[in-house]
């Protein structure tokens, strides 16, 4: 996963803004300091780097320093304008060659100063030249864009605007279970603490849940969707368990430590699911309403070793038992994946 990061920050290097982060808790607006993300032996190179700037403003001050959470050599871009620094991260320019990096840098050049000048004319509440920014900016986005798909044939791997900034939250807001933003790092690093062991992916979708928010109302939905929480939560079937709301009416349950993984593990998993899950309609203020769900297992270093080709594996299996049937569940089986997008391919030429 590349690492990134584009920032207005106080002549400090405490954050002010975030534009985009990746990954998101990287740099958090009043809470993060640049001057704490780097290594130890940079700390004093990168407010060097910052004084240099603020000394010449308008123009561009680039350095490298390494993201001691991450150990990651990232290359930065440091901008002043009125009292602020605007700071760019990016892990991947030691990819490029001296062209490629001569043509990127002058494109991240104009975007920053694009944003500051934004920002500036923001202040001032100048509708029309805000509106010119914008545009600006639309086109340096597009440019950057065309650059990078070229760039792909030295591979780039340009990653940019991640911008849903978040407060960290861990639980989600409405069922308590692992958040969207959290589970990945979750189920790695429970895999981290037995990297060996095999691990299940369960990827949940809740059989016709769309009908009952149409017929009953959200606030039904809601209730109906944090009573099945309740009841997900306690699946249990000895190993150490990770429970999640992915999005909407999908959600997913993280077992690890497994020694071995076969079909009469499924079976199990399932009937546990059933009778725990599924087994009763859940009752709401609109009356008991039947609950059915469509599940597909992936297994974690059987299957892949990357957590989000096991979810993505997860789903796909998921979405073959909910195509199937539905309320039954489904085993990854890659020689099946792997044939049918080898179809697909050749249907597509």
């Amino acid at each position: 996963m590349s690492t990134s990061f584009f920032v207005r920050t106080n002549l400090n290097g405490l954050v002010e803004e975030t534009y985009w982060s990746n990954p998101v808790s990287l740099a958090v607006p009043y809470v993060t300091s640049l001057g704490g993300l780097v290594d130890g032996t940079h700390q004093e190179r990168l407010a060097a780097s910052f004084s240099q700037a603020a000394e010449q403003e308008e123009r561009i001050v680039c350095d490298q320093v390494v993201i001691s959470e991450q150990s990651v050599a990232v290359c930065i871009y440091i901008f002043y304008n009125e009292r602020h620094l605007w700071v760019l991260a990016v892990d991947y320019l030691k990819q490029l060659d001296g062209t490629a990096r001569e043509q990127h840098d002058e494109t991240l050049f104009h975007l920053i100063r694009q944003f500051a000048l934004m920002h500036k004319k923001i202040q001032i509440r100048n509708s029309h030249e805000i509106s010119n920014h914008f545009e600006q900016i639309q086109k340096l986005n597009n440019e950057l864009v065309n650059t990078h798909r070229k760039l792909q044939q030295a591979n780039a791997q340009l990653e940019i605007l991640n911008e849903e900034l978040n407060n960290r939250l861990v639980k989600d807001p409405l069922t308590g279970l692992v958040s969207r933003y959290q589970y990945r790092s979750e189920i790695a690093g429970v895999i981290g603490e037995k990297p060996d062991a095999l691990g299940v992916f369960a990827f949940i979708d809740i059989d016709n849940f769309k009908q009952v928010n149409d017929r009953y109302g959200h606030s039904v939905g809601d209730a109906y969707l944090v009573e099945f929480s309740k009841r997900l939560s306690a699946v249990n079937l000895g190993y150490r368990a990770i429970f999640m709301r992915i999005a909407g009416d999908e959600f997913g349950i993280y077992l690890h430590g497994l020694d071995d993984f076969d079909i009469s593990f499924g079976s199990l998993f399932w009937e546990q699911f059933s009778r725990k899950v599924t087994n009763q309609p859940i009752n709401t203020k609109a009356g008991e309403l039947p609950i059915s769900c469509s599940v597909g297992l992936a297994v974690c270093n059987r299957d892949t070793k990357n957590v989000y080709k096991l979810i993505d594996y997860a789903d796909w299996a998921m979405y073959l038992a909910k195509k199937s049937e539905k309320s039954t569940y489904r085993i990854f089986d890659k020689a099946e994946f792997v044939k049918l997008h080898a179809e697909s391919a050749g249907s597509d030429l």
